[in-house]
């Protein structure tokens, strides 16, 4: 009766510690993951770039001095003097 016991316990703990190793050296690593580890990002960066030879000697499309200049110091006073403010009983149509 005790062998049937001891085999029971080996059977019940030490075979499916066994089975879970085996199985574990099946599972790929990480090199597959590593391959390719960061072109996601870079894909994405490449997509989103309007011009990829900017920089160079051909003009850009964008806005011009005069107005960049202009905006800028739009902004920069809409810190200094606030916009008014309007009643409370103002309805806005969204026009």
């Amino acid at each position: 009766m005790k062998d049937y016991e001891f085999f029971r316990s080996i059977c019940r703990n030490i075979i499916p510690v066994i089975f879970i190793i085996t199985l574990g050296a099946c599972v790929p690593t990480t090199p597959q993951w590593d391959q390719k580890f960061g072109e996601s990002v870079s894909q994405i960066r490449t997509q989103q770039m309007l011009d990829p030879q900017a920089g160079g000697d051909a003009p850009v499309n964008g806005v011009d001095g005069v107005a960049a200049r202009e905006s800028i110091g739009r902004y920069r006073s809409s810190f200094r003097e606030p916009p008014p403010e309007s009643s409370p009983l103002t309805i806005v149509t969204g026009r």
